[in-house]
């Protein structure tokens, strides 16, 4: 167990060094030796890091050469390791795209899909909205919820896992839109044009009120004084 603990710790340090850019795409990793050296461990506990950073996606481990930070476009940006330290603002943007190109879809599904249960969950969730309006935490698990009940709507369980992989991340943001200021009542009022929508059997109409509400969410999160697109991470590799 305790060696578990010491290898998080370097996977930890080492995602953060990464993903701020301390080692960039294409340099080499620390031997196993170095790493024993540098953190008073064993070579198993070392072994054990650089196969998690690997499975993870960030670093490339090919047998009899030393190890290589991945090409960004390799990185599980949405691991929950990853995010707990690095400045996920820098994905909110291309979060955005991601549920901009996938939930529409998914709620002009669920217009031919949902069962009457799970539209009366979506309306009591938004209903329990209306009434958050100081605590952006719970905003977001109540929305992520939302959204969630959206998704298993189309009875399509790998829509539902894709949309869940985004919430970690989605967590984040839905945190930063919510304290400008009027943000969570328009939302809710998008959640209801959904709602209808899908109540109704209209695919088109739930389809465009789910673009058109995560517009308003990108505006949202345009206006909140910390929101920085990435520069660079489409340009790097």
């Amino acid at each position: 167990m305790a060696r578990v603990r010491l290898s998080s710790a370097i996977v930890s340090d080492y995602l953060k060094k990464i993903g701020s850019g301390d080692i960039e795409p294409g340099a080499p990793m620390p031997t196993e030796s170095v790493l024993c050296e540098t953190y008073g461990v064993g070579r198993s506990v070392a072994r054990e890091a650089l196969q998690a950073l690997d499975a993870k996606g960030f670093i490339v481990v090919r047998q009899g050469s030393v190890a290589q930070v991945a090409p960004r476009y390799h990185w599980h940006v949405l691991d929950p390791d990853f995010l707990a330290v690095s400045d996920a603002q820098q994905y909110f943007l291309l979060l955005q795209e991601a549920r901009e190109l996938l939930e529409p879809g998914i709620a002009a599904i669920a217009a031919r899909t949902a069962s009457a249960e799970i539209i009366a969950e979506m309306s009591s969730l938004n209903a329990q909205l209306v009434g958050v309006t100081d605590s952006p935490d719970e905003h977001a698990e109540l929305d992520i919820a939302f959204h969630d009940a959206v998704a298993r709507a189309t009875d399509n369980a790998i829509l539902v896992s894709m949309h869940s992989s985004l919430t970690g991340l989605g967590q984040r943001t839905r945190v930063v839109s919510a304290v400008v200021p009027g943000a969570i009542a328009r939302g809710t009022v998008w959640h209801e044009q959904i709602i209808n929508a899908i109540r109704d059997r209209d695919s088109v109409g739930a389809s465009a009120a789910m673009h058109l509400h995560l517009r308003q969410v990108r505006a949202e999160l345009e206006n909140f004084s910390h929101f920085t697109a990435p520069k660079d991470s489409r340009e790097q590799s």
